[in-house]
């Protein structure tokens, strides 16, 4: 009730002051004879007060003014005017009780403030020599109004600058003369970053794929300078998408990017060599190889014996082995007398940089329950595995990364039912070399030792238990094996 009570005794003294505003409105310059300047308006503020600068801003916008505060106390007013009244009336009157004055300018613009900076927006510039008028324009800029007005008044002194941050606009008085210069320097510091223009163009590829080398281009960091309107406009960033289905490059940039792009595409999309990879694995006794000089420590005819990753390798040059070593001829002729087994014998074909994989076996699909009660699966595959990657170096060299993996069950699964446990043989090789098109590398160093054990017996007898074994014979046998991976490389032009 109280606070109610307030509310009544200021609204009556509002309507106190309207009166009292109609002779206060005489320091105020009157505001034009328009009907718009007459049209009702309501001015409420919250119970708990709001800033007086919003309030001055939302009464001008009420009528279609722009109004500019920057000079306005920002401090807390409690208004209520009741019913609806001429918006002159109410000007004049909030201006009034808080010591503020106004300028009308041109295009709607009101300036409020301090009666001193309101005074300082009026006063005529000082007659200059010659008696030249002074004349008031004002111009809308694109960069920091601030620092422009600034920038003006100390280059150009004896020119009147005021800056209006909220309208981004400069209020400038001066001669004919002087304005001029104003507006030539506006014009050389305040230049708007004109549009560049943007090309789109398709770029068809015909070797390189249009995914890849998009990621490429994007990367790349192209930069180009385009001159518009007489500016330097530096342009960074363009646009690229890969079209799948025709193998196409979609581009939009400005013209001068576009030669850059056209030229590294035309340096990428160049045909890829390809090479052919012939690789040959040979399970031989170790006996035999040792006879024939392979082993961990020497070498035979013209191999060449290095250690790199994935153990011994022997390289030799297979155009100049007729008269050394020729390791198929030897490796068919161990075949051909038991001595050896041919594992695998495969030839790939593949672009240079690209891998090659190649599976010769088998694999295990199992289903079984998780442990949240759904069906899961897993795949596990087993044979010969063999995983190449050729790259062509710059003097025509072929570097292979080769990985190749061996694996077989060694019980036989049973029919029916989810095993338990899966056994498997398994022997890996890996390795990085060198070669001149031509040439044929022997990685070796993969061992294997199988033990086996046989009974044979006189029927009956020998099942007889404590003497059984009287009439019985048990024989141990042991096998020892080394893999040896033969890989030939050609490069296909």
């Amino acid at each position: 009730m109280k606070q109610q009570g307030f509310a009544r005794q200021f609204r009556l003294l509002l309507v106190a002051l309207f009166a009292a505003s109609l002779t206060a409105a005489a320091q105020l310059a009157p505001l034009p004879d328009d009907p718009r300047f007459d049209t009702p308006v309501t001015f409420r503020t919250k119970s708990d007060g709001e800033s007086l600068r919003a309030m001055v801003q939302a009464l001008a916008s009420a009528i279609n003014l722009t109004a500019v505060v920057d000079d306005v106390p920002d401090t807390l007013i409690v208004y209520d005017i009741g019913e609806p009244k001429p918006f002159r009336q109410v000007w004049n009157l909030v201006l009034t009780l808080n010591n503020l004055d106004y300028a009308l300018l041109e295009n709607n613009l009101v300036v409020v403030g301090t009666s001193a900076s309101i005074a300082r927006l009026r006063q005529p510039q000082a007659a200059v020599p010659g008696d030249e008028p002074t004349l008031q324009r004002f111009y809308r800029v694109t960069g920091d109004v601030n620092a422009i007005a600034e920038f003006l008044r100390q280059e150009l002194p004896g020119v009147n600058v005021n800056a209006f941050e909220a309208l981004n606009s400069l209020s400038v008085r001066g001669t004919a003369a002087q304005l001029a210069e104003i507006e030539a320097v506006l014009a050389e510091i305040d230049r708007a970053v004109a549009a560049v223009p943007l090309e789109q163009r398709l770029y068809t590829l015909s070797n390189a794929d249009a995914a890849a080398l998009a990621e490429v281009l994007q990367r790349s960091g192209l930069r180009a300078e385009t001159e518009v309107e007489g500016a330097v406009v530096r342009d960074f960033e363009f646009t690229v998408v890969a079209e799948p289905r025709t193998n196409s490059l979609i581009i939009t940039a400005p013209a001068a990017l576009h030669q850059q792009l056209s030229s590294l595409i035309a340096q990428l999309d160049i045909p890829q060599p390809q090479v052919n990879v012939q690789v040959r694995i040979q399970e031989i006794e170790r006996r035999t190889a040792a006879n024939l000089g392979i082993n961990l420590t020497a070498g035979l005819g013209n191999f060449a014996a290095t250690v790199l990753d994935g153990g011994l390798n022997f390289v030799f040059d297979a155009q100049r082995a007729i008269s050394g070593l020729n390791i198929g001829a030897v490796l068919d002729t161990l075949e051909s007398q038991g001595l050896s087994r041919r594992v695998d014998d495969s030839t790939l074909t593949m672009l240079n940089n690209q891998a090659g994989r190649l599976q010769s076996g088998g694999r295990i699909e199992l289903t079984f329950p998780g442990a949240d009660g759904e069906i899961q699966q897993r795949t596990i595959e087993f044979g010969v595995i063999i995983e190449v990657t050729p790259r062509i170096s710059a003097d025509g060299r072929v570097i292979l990364d080769v990985n190749a993996a061996v694996s077989d069950l060694l019980v036989p699964l049973a029919e029916g039912g989810i095993p338990q446990r899966i056994d498997f043989s398994e022997r890996r090789v890996s390795s990085t070399v060198t070669l001149e098109p031509g040439q044929t590398v022997l990685l070796g160093g993969l061992f294997q030792n199988t033990f086996g054990t046989t009974v044979q017996g006189v029927p009956l007898l020998s099942a007889i238990p404590i003497i059984g074994s009287l009439f019985s014979t048990t024989t141990t046998s042991e096998r020892n094996t080394e893999l040896l991976l033969v890989v030939n490389a050609t490069v296909i032009e």
